[in-house]
């Protein structure tokens, strides 16, 4: 029922979509501590939800824009869900809006695939990358993602090899300058910290959806993978860039400082189009709900946990 329901994207799949964000939005509120609740607490949380309400409807229009997905509201409502099952996503404003940044980026590299202004598009989605990576260092290595776009879409010249260089230290330049001219340029020194300790995942809380994710993750993206490049040739392109885009998100996240699930944030986008696009190839109603439902336990478990 909820996977033929989502099977469409009209105004009243996304006004549901909303609700439920809303609704996680609220959880949180009410899941803070007695003590912290004001009115100062009240409107940062509006900002936020007004916030991923902007990431959502973006994730939604690169998705579309680009031909990733049919014409359904799967995607948004994956990431919601995700939202739900690491909540700690909204509360680190760090990784938030550096992710809303690359967001930006990545509208532009998956349009790499028309003809039209290929330099341009490299050099805005590389100077987003290096803005982000002001914000939150580790953001750096989606640089690497506008060279995969280069690969897959075949725009392989020496400009455009260049272009996403220049892009990306534009910003970090800019931002030098500044802490130089303001008498702050000790601040301009970056120390990638790291984490590898992973005890933080033993935790139910954060087990269960690793497990659920990673477990559907390999359950779908070799079938998927095979079915768009043997039949789909409008997708094919764009699906090594989606694959080239998870990976360098898994690379990103596991030596992430951050281990509390708010790093999962750059999981989102790209595993919500593959299990989109799984959804779209699966001919069982039936299983589709299921696969959402559980998702859907999953996430509400966690506030019980």
């Amino acid at each position: 029922m909820i996977a033929t329901f989502f099977n469409k994207s009209t105004p009243l799949e996304k006004l549901s979509v909303i609700i439920l964000l809303s609704l996680v939005v609220i959880v949180d509120i009410f899941s803070t501590n007695a003590t912290q609740f004001n009115f100062i607490f009240l409107v940062k949380k509006i900002a936020v939800f007004i916030f991923l309400l902007i990431n959502l409807f973006l994730v939604q229009f690169i998705s579309k824009k680009n031909g990733l997905r049919k014409d359904n509201a799967y995607d948004i409502l994956l990431v919601v869900i995700f939202i739900a099952m690491f909540p700690l996503t909204i509360v680190n404003n760090t990784i938030l809006v550096s992710h809303f940044i690359l967001l930006l980026a990545f509208r532009r590299t998956y349009s790499l695939r028309t003809i039209k202004n290929t330099k341009e598009k490299l050099f805005d989605s590389s100077f987003y990358i290096g803005l982000a990576a002001i914000i939150y260092p580790w953001s750096i290595f989606y640089l690497f993602l506008p060279y995969s776009a280069i690969i897959a879409f075949n725009k392989r010249t020496v400009r455009n090899v260049i272009i996403p260089l220049v892009g990306v230290i534009t910003p970090i330049i800019i931002y030098g300058t500044y802490l130089f001219l303001t008498d702050n340029f000790e601040k301009a020194y970056v120390q990638l910290d790291t984490s590898l300790s992973f005890g933080t995942y033993n935790s139910l809380l954060l087990l269960l959806p690793i497990t659920l994710i990673l477990g559907f993750l390999i359950w779908t993206i070799f079938p998927t993978t095979i079915k768009i490049i043997t039949v789909n040739n409008e997708l094919k392109n764009s699906w090594y860039l989606i694959l080239s885009h998870l990976v360098i998100s898994i690379f990103i996240m596991i030596p992430s400082p951050v281990k509390n699930g708010a790093e999962f944030i750059f999981l989102f986008f790209p595993l919500a189009i593959i299990f989109t696009n799984y959804l779209q190839l699966v001919n069982e109603k039936w299983f589709k709900d299921v696969f959402l439902y559980i998702f859907l336990a999953v996430a509400v478990l966690g506030y019980f946990l």
